[in-house]
């Protein structure tokens, strides 16, 4: 049986004794009622109606004697009357009323024979009281009263015998109560013993073998006592199978993993003895816990709770942390070894330390930062090491000091014609050469290509800062030997003069210094004697620099607003006596500064990255008006060096052409030989698609270089413009030797040539009579803007039939 069911069987026999008892209970007390009101209704009630007639008739009896005692004979004579007779027939009244109301109750029938004899006395007043004397009446009541009495002596007789026998009932109802009490407390100890012998038991039972389990007693498990407890002892059962089957493999696998455990450690000794790192582990009162054979060798061997003050001599090592929290520290052996202490704390307030050797990686850290502030060509410092070692300075200085800027003015063309090599030992020479100017203070910087700068604290008046460029220009006009070599290396020198004075009131900078250095350096480049020139920063430069930044600034508000426009200058062919083309000159017109001219403005829309829109614009408006003029005649277009470096150079030229619907066979495109500074084989293979396109692509300033041959080897022009410096002075002999091998190489090679430059008449002849027939110079026009192209044309045409065709025939007949 299960303990639910026992539980509810065990409920429901408690409620019918519950019950049972309740209704046993309510028995005894509902019959304990009914006698007390049996015998207040037959008893006491009736009693006291009697004796209260009793009482009253007694009164009116004895007022009644009293009067006839008093009054003698005549009272026996007198008839009742006035208050006698009330009171008289009042007290009958009341007699009868009690006694018929005694009547109804369940009274003995000797006291009812006892008031029915009354009746008659009571009607014998109340009808005959007119006629009947006092003492008559005296009488009669005297009857009534001994029959009152008597009835009372048998109620209370009655009464008395009612209360024993109510005594007897109420005392064995209380015994039948707590007969039935005893009865049901007794069924119900007896259920509680039931329950917990049939529940509790087994429970426990069950407890005490799950104690025996956890306490791993060997003990039999039975399943016995309700169907919960049995199934519960049958799962315990289970849960014992299996709990000896885990045990057994627990213990086959703590076995195991002890050998691996054992294994393990020994690897793990192994590997720590094995490490490049020396590691130690100190407990909460720096004791020694675990080392490696590394730690060892370096600080010897040492027992388990060894205090480590034995072995370190420096207590930052053995400094608290919390733990989990980690501190690094360099610290350098006496033997010059550099170690990375690494601390780790534990819990306890233990420690980890380990050691690593990073002296190797020190040396190259530095190394590292050698080569990131020095350049690898020179060793000399960079631009960034120079710029910090002048931030440093400009911060500490308390006198004046120089810095110089140097740029080898002829290091391009020494290395195209020597080779990069023998450069880059040109550029150790000068590095050393310059450091030889200057004291042990002085501090020499390559800044990067071909420039170099120098940091001079003893130099702190003007006379040292000119004494100091004149050294350096003419140091420099001595030649280099250079792998047998004897090499010339001009220079330009840029100084700047710092006032430590000045150093708030202006906020100079290392940039700020370097800046000045340049402008200075961009004044001496200016000298065009070939022997070297220096310049020191004054204010004005800076004030130069401004106006080039708003002329930027006008600049791109001049291509938003158009304000360029194109000048042309013809190129005439005196065989055919004919305007062969116009070459498209670039016009600035400014609304406040008038005509700005291209040499100002062309290299700052270089520097600017402006003069890709700029070119653009120029081959859009040319190719434009070219198409206007006869098919007989091309337009010149010339072409930034910057331009070369768009990626979208040549589709640009596409679409002018499409655009304008100008053939090809017709643009003619100029570019200077500085164009192949950088890149040469990228320029090389844009210039061979412009000649697969029918384009003309032409050389200016030709022989002005110093490879202008050996860029003709690589690539084949249309034509060759022989430089301006040249004709103007065709007097000379060399002169006139260049001009006439350029002639003769350009009729070899099968390309055009045009001379241009032309001021004068004797020029136009020389050239001719050299074989030159193309020409361009002032004596035939100056450039005019597209307005005057017909009166220009209508002129030169002119001319052929005055001056210019009878210079022109004698000079192709001689």
């Amino acid at each position: 049986m299960s303990i639910k069911v026992r539980l509810i069987l065990g409920c429901l026999v408690f409620a019918g004794l519950t019950i049972a008892f309740g209704l046993l209970s309510f028995r005894g007390q509902l019959d304990a009622v009914d006698r007390l009101s049996a015998f207040v209704d037959s008893g006491v009630d009736p009693l006291t109606r009697l004796q209260t007639s009793l009482g009253n008739l007694g009164e009116v009896r004895s007022r009644l004697e009293s009067e006839i005692q008093i009054d003698g004979d005549a009272a026996r004579r007198m008839a009742l009357g006035g208050r006698d007779l009330q009171s008289v027939l009042s007290a009958v009244a009341d007699v009868r009323e009690n006694v018929a109301a005694v009547l109804e109750t369940n009274i003995p029938e000797t006291a009812k024979d006892s008031l029915r004899g009354l009746v008659y006395s009571l009607g014998l007043i109340e009808t005959g009281y007119a006629s009947v004397s006092k003492p008559t009446v005296a009488r009669e009541l005297e009857k009534i009263t001994l029959g009152l009495q008597s009835a009372l002596r048998i109620l209370r007789n009655d009464l008395d015998e009612r209360g024993e026998a109510a005594d007897e009932a109420m005392e064995s109802s209380k015994t039948q109560g707590a007969v039935a009490l005893g009865t049901v407390l007794f069924a119900m100890l007896g259920l509680v013993i039931y329950l917990i012998r049939s529940v509790s038991t087994p429970f426990r039972r069950m407890s005490e073998t799950a104690r025996a389990l956890l306490a791993n007693e060997e003990i039999e498990i039975k399943p016995i006592g309700p169907k919960e407890v049995r199934e519960a002892t049958a799962a315990i059962a289970e849960l014992q199978d299996r709990c000896q089957f885990l045990k057994t493999d627990l213990d086959a696998k703590t076995n195991m993993l002890s050998d691996k455990i054992e294994a393990q450690q020994g690897q793990l000794q192994a590997a720590l003895d094995n490490m490049t790192q020396a590691l130690c582990m100190l407990d909460g009162q720096r004791r020694l816990l675990l080392s490696n054979g590394v730690f060892n060798e370096r600080f010897g061997e040492f027992d388990i709770l060894t205090p480590a003050k034995k072995f370190f001599s420096d207590p930052s090592l053995t400094s608290a942390l919390r733990e989990n929290e980690t501190d690094s520290i360099q610290m350098t052996m006496p033997d010059g070894i550099v170690l990375e202490v690494k601390r780790r704390g534990m819990v306890a307030k233990g420690l980890l330390i380990t050691f690593e050797d990073i002296t190797q990686r020190e040396l190259i850290s530095k190394r590292l930062k050698h080569l990131a502030g020095h350049d690898q060509l020179t060793d000399l410092p960079n631009r960034r090491q120079f710029g910090e070692d002048l931030d440093a300075l400009l911060k500490t200085a308390r006198k004046p000091f120089a810095v110089v800027v140097v740029d080898l003015r002829n290091f391009k063309s020494i290395n195209d014609n020597y080779g990069h090599p023998i450069g880059d030992l040109l550029l150790k020479a000068c590095g050393d050469r310059l450091a030889g100017l200057g004291d042990g203070r002085s501090r020499v910087a390559r800044l990067g290509g071909d420039e170099f700068a120098i940091i001079t604290p003893q130099t702190k008046t003007a006379p040292d800062v000119e004494a100091l460029g004149k050294a350096i220009v003419s140091s420099f006009n001595e030649p280099f030997e250079i792998e047998d070599r004897r090499m010339f290396a001009t220079v330009s020198v840029g100084i700047v003069v710092h006032d430590p004075s000045a150093v708030e009131r202006d906020g100079i900078n290392a940039d700020i210094m370097l800046q000045n250095c340049d402008l200075a350096l961009y004044k001496a480049k200016e000298d065009r004697s070939g022997i070297g020139s220096c310049e020191v920063f004054e204010p004005a430069m800076r004030a130069r620099l401004k106006e080039r930044c708003e002329m930027e600034v006008d600049l791109k508000a001049a291509l938003d607003a158009e304000e360029f426009e194109l000048y042309y200058q013809p190129f005439v062919d005196m065989a055919e006596k004919r305007v062969s083309g116009f070459e498209a000159l670039l016009r600035w017109r400014h609304p406040e500064k008038g005509m700005i001219s291209p040499a100002d403005f062309i290299p700052l829309a270089e520097e600017s990255g402006l003069i890709d829109r700029l070119g653009i614009w120029c081959l859009n408006t040319a190719c434009a008006e070219a198409a206007t003029w006869p098919e007989t005649m091309t337009i010149s277009v010339n072409l930034s060096p910057m331009q070369f470096k768009s990626d979208t150079l040549l589709a640009d030229i596409d679409n002018a052409l499409k655009t304008s619907g100008l053939a090809a066979n017709r643009l003619q495109i100029e570019v200077t030989e500085s164009l192949f500074l950088d890149q040469s084989d990228r320029i090389l293979d844009i210039l061979k698609e412009m000649r697969s396109r029918g384009l003309t692509v032409s050389m200016d300033d030709f022989g002005t270089g110093y490879s202008s041959l050996g860029y003709l080897s690589r690539f084949s022009f249309n034509k060759i413009k022989i430089d301006q410096s040249f004709v103007r002075d065709l007097g000379r002999q060399e002169n006139i030797a260049i001009v006439r091998s350029v002639i003769g190489l350009s009729k070899s090679l099968k390309m055009q040539v045009i001379a241009e430059g032309i001021e004068t008449e004797q020029q136009m002849r020389g050239l001719l009579a050299e074989g030159c027939r193309e020409m361009q110079g002032y004596f035939f026009s100056k450039p005019q803007p597209k307005e005057e192209l017909p009166r220009m044309i209508a002129e030169i045409t002119k001319r052929w039939t005055g001056d210019l065709g009878a210079s022109a025939d004698a000079a192709l007949a001689a």
